[in-house]
């Protein structure tokens, strides 16, 4: 290891007596014995001689020991020192007042890439990139004439002619009327102006044109840009501490959540179609991207959410005409679209002269299932009983809901005759009625189910939607109170023909 001389850890050069000067104290010292009092003691024995020698050399043996011991520790100090000098994280150089390297560090030496003693007394400057030189000796000029401790970043150059970023520590040191240097640390910062860069560039694209929203894993929202704002109406102290459930349009089920949820899981990714709502109640379309930002243990930290509004496009105009006549639930027609379809039954059974009918179907004892299993497994039961009914009606039949457990089918093209036609609804009602109290396995345990069902008969538009279903309404009640599960007819002779108690 190359160590830097140290004068101070040097020892001081002896300088050689003269002849003169050794014979002229030999005079003073006889002198001074000479003016000495007799010795009136007699003279020590020459044992006693021999022991003092003998002590006095065991102390100066003791003495030289000791400060051996001085010098090696002070030897080991400035070998701790020397290698803290030249192998810490960060390299140390002095420049002179002219901007010579005096002295530098084998780690500066390594930043720089150069061998230690082809850096020694050349221009520090050299080593700066070209575009940073004039910054650099404005600096350097700066920190010579003032006091006090200096920094500034430049672009340095290796060895190899390849750049780097360098942040420099100076400070000027001067005694006496000796020209000043400067004490200079070294760092390598490529990698924190990498970072930085990084940074801005994510700030600049946090502000795109794109919704942003981040959450904590828990949904809680961290972080929303201008876009967002204006996307939402929600400000960012509106949005900022609540959950992301205020954009929340209930128009996806638990099971839409739930999947989001798996593929975050697994992929740490989702992307889709989402609706939500803005902060004045309206409804629009998004595609939105999450995305989980994980710790370098996979623990999931944050989740960054970016969206755009589609509502506009071809495929989110049709949804929402889904949204606005379809039920979110079982996918039927809902009142909207069920008043609809009604009126088209009557203009069509006016030109042909065939009745159709409007049933109405209660589920019985839904209520209890609501309230002793929970509404999930009351919103499982009303999409099976859907299904079912929708399998056991002909093809151009409608089956709606009106919301809770209450669904209407309209049948058209019945006979022209009323009695043939009760008769053919009566079929139709046993086969739905069937269907409906078959078993089915909701949650993990059986549950049976039976329906009431109501009928009006129509044709032409002698009566008006409101008042077809409220008599099919009056006609499901009416089998409510003959004991359920069965089916009437609002027209009580109607209901003689077709033989149902």
């Amino acid at each position: 290891m190359n160590k830097l001389a140290d004068p101070a850890l040097s020892p001081a050069p002896k300088r050689p007596r003269s002849a003169s000067a050794a014979s002229r104290l030999r005079a003073a010292a006889e002198a001074k014995l000479e003016r000495a009092s007799p010795v009136t003691e007699p003279a020590p024995s020459p044992e006693r001689l021999l022991h003092e020698l003998r002590v006095h050399q065991v102390e100066l043996e003791m003495q030289n020991e000791t400060l051996r011991q001085a010098q090696a520790a002070l030897e080991e100090s400035r070998d701790r020192y020397l290698d803290l000098y030249e192998f810490a994280p960060v390299g140390y150089l002095t420049l002179s007042d002219s901007g010579l390297i005096t002295e530098i560090s084998l780690t500066a030496a390594a930043l720089l890439g150069v061998e230690r003693d082809q850096l020694l007394l050349r221009h520090f400057v050299r080593h700066v990139a070209v575009k940073d030189r004039d910054r650099w000796l404005e600096h350097f000029r700066q920190a010579l004439r003032h006091e006090g401790a200096r920094t500034c970043e430049l672009r340095l150059k290796h060895g190899d002619g390849t750049a780097f970023d360098a942040g420099l520590d100076f400070l000027r040191t001067a005694t006496g009327d000796v020209a000043p240097t400067l004490r200079i640390t070294l760092t390598d910062i490529t990698v924190r102006k990498k970072i930085e860069e990084e940074l801005r560039i994510a700030a600049i694209a946090f502000e795109s044109q794109e919704g942003m929203v981040v959450t904590n894993p828990n949904g809680v929202i961290l972080r929303v840009n201008r876009a967002f704002t204006q996307l939402t109406g929600f400000s960012p102290e509106e949005a900022i501490g609540r959950k992301r459930v205020l954009l929340t349009s209930a128009r996806q089920d638990r099971a839409f959540y739930q999947n989001i949820r798996r593929e975050l899981w697994d992929k740490n990714y989702w992307q889709g179609e989402m609706w939500n709502r803005r902060k004045n109640g309206e409804l629009y379309v998004e595609w939105l991207t999450i995305t989980a930002v994980t710790s370098e243990s996979g623990a999931t930290t944050h989740y960054i959410g970016a969206f755009s509004e589609i509502t506009k496009d071809k495929e989110a105009e049709a949804e929402i005409h889904r949204m606005a006549y379809y039920d979110p639930l079982t996918n039927l027609p809902n009142r909207r679209l069920l008043h609809d379809r009604i009126g088209q039954a009557l203009v069509g059974s006016s030109r042909s002269g065939h009745y159709g009918a409007v049933l109405f179907l209660d589920l019985d004892n839904f209520k209890v299932l609501n309230d002793t299993r929970g509404h999930d497994v009351g919103d499982m039961l009303l999409v099976e009983m859907a299904r079912r009914i929708q399998a056991n009606v002909r093809g151009g039949d409608t089956v709606a809901r009106l919301g809770g457990d209450e669904f209407v089918l309209i049948f058209e093209d019945l006979s022209v005759d009323a009695k043939e036609a009760a008769a053919q609804i009566a079929i139709l009602g046993e086969k739905i009625r069937e269907a409906i109290a078959e078993p089915c396995e909701l949650g993990g345990r059986q549950f049976k189910c039976t329906g009431s069902m109501g009928v009006a008969l129509c044709r032409g538009q002698e009566e008006s939607i409101s008042v077809l279903l409220k008599n099919a309404d009056l006609a499901m009640y009416q089998a409510k109170g003959a004991g359920r599960d069965t089916l009437r007819f609002f027209d009580s002779t109607l209901q003689d023909c077709v033989g149902h108690a």
